[in-house]
C-alpha cells in the first residue's frame, strides 16, 4: 500500500510544481506589463517635452524671451563678480572662434570658444562660464573716423 501513497505524494508534488509554474508565469507578465508601462509613460512625457520646446523654437518671440532670461541669468552671475551697470543693457555674445578673434584684437587673447563677452558703452568684459571666472575687462573704443555711406549703393 506504499505506492499508491507514494504516488498520491508524487501527484500532489505536479499539482504543486504547476501551480508554481503558472504563479512564475503570471508574475513575469506582470511585471513585464509594469515595465512596459513605465516605459510608455516616459516616452510620452519625453515627447510632449520635445514637443513644446520645438513649438518655442519655432517662435521668434519665445525665442527672445528665453533668450532674455538667459541673459538677464548670465548678467546677474557676472554681476557677483563686478560692478555692473544698471542703467544700461549690454550686448551679451559668445566666442565661437576665439582664435581668430585674439589675432584681430588683443583684448581676447585669454578667451577661449564658449567664452560669454558683455559689451557695455564704456566697457567690454570676457567671462568664462565654465568655471565662473572674468577672462578680461577693458575699456571700449568707438573708432568715428571709419564712416561708410550705406545709401551709396543705389
Amino acid at each position: 500500500m506504499e505506492i499508491p501513497n507514494e504516488l498520491n505524494n508524487l501527484s500532489e508534488l505536479q499539482n504543486n510544481f504547476s501551480k508554481k509554474k503558472k504563479d512564475a508565469k503570471k508574475i513575469i507578465i506582470l511585471s513585464l506589463f509594469f515595465l512596459l508601462l513605465v516605459a510608455t509613460i516616459y516616452l510620452l512625457f519625453s515627447y510632449l517635452k520635445t514637443q513644446k520646446e520645438l513649438s518655442m523654437l519655432k517662435d521668434p518671440v519665445a525665442q527672445e524671451a528665453a533668450l532674455k532670461v538667459e541673459n538677464d541669468k548670465l548678467i546677474q552671475k557676472i554681476g557677483k563678480l563686478i560692478e555692473l551697470s544698471t542703467t544700461e543693457d549690454p550686448v551679451v555674445g559668445t566666442v565661437n572662434d576665439a582664435a581668430s578673434l585674439a589675432q584681430q584684437q588683443k583684448f581676447f587673447v585669454n578667451a577661449k570658444n564658449g567664452d560669454k563677452v558683455l559689451i557695455y558703452k564704456d566697457k567690454a568684459l570676457i567671462y568664462r562660464p565654465d568655471n565662473n571666472k572674468l577672462i578680461n575687462v577693458g575699456p571700449v573704443y568707438i573708432d568715428s573716423t571709419s564712416t561708410t555711406d550705406i545709401s551709396s549703393n543705389k
